[in-house]
């Protein structure tokens, strides 16, 4: 990374860092540390000069300190003033969205909460209050993730923060990205909740967010010539005051960056695509691999084109977008072009990365006008998926369609994923038969048997190194990746890269939970390491799908369970309306960012706990973005995805145009898991087709999800009238038949009078059953079913009988529940 844009990226991270120690003081006009030459400096600016003349390292004090002059560059005490000319441009290009409170407002009053990014959602024109705010809290998993209605006494919150903060700066300067990256992780950490501004605008953008788009869009300006910045300075001024030139609008509507996406295709396929032999050892290393994979193709092409991390926008899923400088419209090409190369070689036409990318201009990044560019990066994007392998030009045929070295042997194929491999290696405790190639073992072996031992993964970079197909490994240390997966159990915490002959020239901690950096050994101190949060649903349990579906409760079957967000793209396209003007979007690049890291903070980090907390017998495939896949004993299935879609309201402040919905399908241990991937998919697509969509599809029907508890409700009265408080006292097992039965009377008439209530002889028979049945409970003295059952009969009737679907559905239910196995 060139200096220049060293400077810039740092100058952006901590242009505003002073907010937080202005806000930490009871009085922070009193004593506003001054660092000028002249007075006039914002308070905030003072106070970030303060944070930086006390805390940043000497080596890179000077330019981050001309970030804190972004207000008045002017007045800075550098002799060379375009760096904070630099950061003044990029500050108000990345706040578009402060201009939408009358100018004025609260200005004697600092800050205090957050308000959730979910509140800002309209796409239905639905009244949502904008009165929900986070608490300020470090980041961690746990209730400060909620937000609450209303501010709420903060008491010492900005002291803390501040306190935290201050002692955790990063110190050591042997690697300028390295300190940048671990800079970003105390931003994220310290102020993901903080408000970048409240005088004229809701505070709905973090601070960390406002920062690293800053800084982002700082260092795609450092390669613009110094007087064409301080011009697109002053027509940003005199755009905001409504005094704008023609010339100056002219040179507002020319490009200043370039908004990249990109998107690895092929993901679903290559996790699912598997028969159920070795699935359960390969399938989270499979996944694991995945993410692994998207990050090193990331940060290949961060390295290409010479950008901090600083520059990315969003990564996860097997998707990436970053802001880049206009001259990165060369290189990527080039940089596509290596990519397809790797993936060719590694996995065949299975996996293959699209890049798309569009110029913004400066007017871009006014409000509302970024999702025309957002919108267009994905076009880009889309085209690029059209063309697969265009970028190869004219040796793609040669590449692409070459015969395969050793095709048609039967010796030669992989019992897990179906390919065909140079190598393959009897599957252990499989019949003799049955092969699996070293990429599949590897997904086992270096991977999925080592994540869930570990609360930390080691990312070890350097420069690519060629390898031939062979292992996962192999396929990263092209791209310049090598990777760790330490035992959280073993004390001296021994680290060891299996590097393929990759030069390490620094390390990346993924700490996938609420863990500190623990003690490490000399391998890793004698390099810079940066530690990231990064959280990960990691659980994987020891046992066979085989083996795993005996825990459950009744019948032994698995439960796959796929879940995903209502519409997320029109929500990305089209959810920041103005409830007052919804022809009006407020749509930001900082408000997409801050939204993006609060989708992945549910699944990847919420969602982890909410596994963890449920049971050790789930088995993770993946969950992030904004999407995830659970394989676990049947039983637990229905009650884990609606927890889930109860906290994902809670976390979304119950905004109705933001939702989920969710498939569950039951399987044996043996099926293939494509099969059982697809017939979940199969039932979440049920639930979508549902009008309004928000709803899960279980048992071969779709339900919103406040009628699957009132489902779920009526499946334990069931169980409970049949099983009784003790043996003797149970209920009469044929009620269950009896139900299933009404309940398929009225199907059948349904499917033929379609849209309208439904009457028939299930009423009638109905009622006489199920009278009977109170009557025979009672001769027995059996009054707590005799009285559930009259419960059950008033319901039904007053309901004329509309509700006996549900309970038949109950009933199918708990009939599995209580399934009696043979001894």
């Amino acid at each position: 990374m060139e200096d220049k844009k060293f400077k810039a990226a740092i100058a952006g991270l901590l242009h505003d860092i002073g907010k937080v120690e202005q806000r930490a003081r009871t009085d922070p006009w009193a004593f506003a540390p001054s660092f000028s030459a002249e007075d006039g400096q914002p308070v905030h600016a003072t106070w970030s000069g303060y944070f930086i003349q006390n805390y940043v390292p000497e080596p890179f004090r000077a330019a981050a300190l001309a970030g804190a002059y972004h207000h008045s560059p002017e007045k800075s005490p550098a002799e060379d003033k375009s760096l904070s000319i630099l950061v003044a441009l990029a500050d108000k290009l990345s706040a578009g969205e402060r201009a939408d409170l009358p100018a004025g407002s609260n200005k004697k009053k600092p800050p205090k909460q957050m308000m959730t990014i979910f509140d800002r959602i309209h796409i239905k024109g639905a009244t949502v209050a904008a009165n929900h705010y986070l608490p300020l809290k470090i980041l961690a998993l746990g209730d400060g993730l909620f937000p609450s209605e209303g501010e709420k006494d903060q008491g010492n919150s900005y002291e803390d923060l501040r306190a935290w903060l201050d002692s955790n700066v990063p110190q050591d300067t042997r690697d300028a990205d390295a300190y940048l990256e671990n800079l970003q992780s105390a931003l994220q950490q310290a102020t993901w909740c903080v408000p970048s501004a409240y005088y004229h605008s809701l505070p709905d953008v973090s601070l960390y967010d406002h920062a690293r788009m800053t800084a982002a869009l700082a260092v795609c300006l450092s390669e613009f010539e110094e007087k064409k910045v301080a011009d697109l300075l002053e027509a940003v001024k005199h755009d905001f005051s409504g005094s704008i030139l023609a010339k100056e609008k002219a040179l507002l509507d020319q490009p200043v960056t370039l908004l990249v996406g990109g998107d690895i295709s092929g993901i679903q396929k290559f996790i699912y695509t598997l028969s159920s032999k070795g699935a359960a050892k390969t399938l989270r290393g499979r996944s694991l691999y995945l993410q692994l994979l998207t990050e090193a193709i990331l940060r290949y092409t961060l390295n290409e084109l010479g950008l901090p991390y600083t520059n990315v926008i969003y990564s996860g899923g097997g998707h990436f977008y970053l802001l880049a400088p206009l001259s990165a419209a060369e290189r990527l090409p080039e940089i596509r072009n290596q990519v397809s190369r790797i993936l060719l070689k590694h996995h065949g036409v299975s996996l293959y990365l699209a890049i798309g990318s569009t110029e913004v201009s400066a007017s871009g990044f006014k409000l509302g006008n970024f999702p025309e560019y957002w919108n267009q990066m994905h076009a880009a994007l889309s085209r690029a998926k059209q063309n697969r392998y265009a970028e190869l030009g004219s040796e793609m045929y040669a590449l692409v369609f070459k015969p395969h070295p050793h095709g048609g042997n039967a010796e030669k194929t992989c019992s897990v994923c179906g390919e065909e491999a140079s190598q393959v290696t009897p599957l252990a405790e499989e019949e003799s038969s049955d092969k699996i190639c070293a990429l599949c073992e590897s997904f086992n072996s270096q991977l999925g048997k080592r994540l869930p031992q570990a609360d930390t993964i080691l990312l070890g970079l350097g420069k690519p190194i060629p390898h031939e197909p062979g292992t996962a490994l192999d396929v990263l240390a092209e791209f310049g990746m090598s990777v760790a997966l330490p035992d959280k159990s073993d004390k001296n915490r021994a680290v060891v890269f299996e590097t393929k002959g990759l030069k390490i020239e620094r390390a990346v901690m993924w700490m996938l939970d609420d863990v500190e950096a623990k003690k490490l050994p000399e391998v890793i101190k004698s390099l810079p390491l940066s530690s990231l949060r990064r959280y990960m649903v990691n659980q994987v349990p020891h046992e066979s799908f085989d083996s795993l579906q005996e825990k459950s409760e009744g019948i032994p079957r698995l439960g796959v369970l796929r879940m995903d967000v209502d519409n997320l793209g029109e929500i990305f396209k089209e959810g920041f309306k103005d409830p007052a003007n919804p022809a009006r979007s407020i749509a930001t690049l900082a408000r997409i960012s801050t939204l993006s890291f609060q989708m992945s903070l549910f699944f990847e980090g919420w969602v982890k706990h909410l596994c963890e907390q449920t049971s050790p017998d789930i088995y993770a495939v993946y969950a992030g973005g904004d999407d995830l896949f659970l394989i676990a004993p049947w039983h637990l299935v229905p009650g884990l995805a609606q927890t889930i879609a109860d906290d994902f309201g809670r976390y979304t402040a119950e905004n109705p145009d933001v939702h989920l919905s969710g498939g569950m399908a039951f399987i044996q241990g043996k099926y293939p898991l494509y099969q059982a991937a697809d017939d979940a998919g199969e039932s979440l697509q049920l639930a979508k087709d549902k009008e309004g969509k928000n709803a899960f599809a279980f048992l071969g029907q779709a339900w919103k999800w406040d009628e699957f508890q009132q489902l779920a409700d009526k499946k334990a009265r069931l169980i409970g009238i049949i099983q009784g408080e003790e043996a003797e006292t149970g209920g009469p097992r044929g009620l269950l038949q009896t139900l299933r039965q009404l309940a398929e009377m009225q199907a059948d008439k349904a499917r033929k009078v379609k849209d309208r209530p439904v009457w028939g002889p299930w009423m009638w028979k109905g009622d006489y059953t199920l009278t009977r049945m109170v009557e025979r409970e009672e001769k027995k003295k059996n009054g707590s079913a005799a009285t559930e059952i009259k419960h059950m009969l008033k319901d039904l009737r007053d309901s004329l009988y509309q509700h006996i679907n549900q309970w038949g559905i109950a009933a199918r239910w708990a009939q599995l529940s209580m399934r009696q196995r043979p001894k």
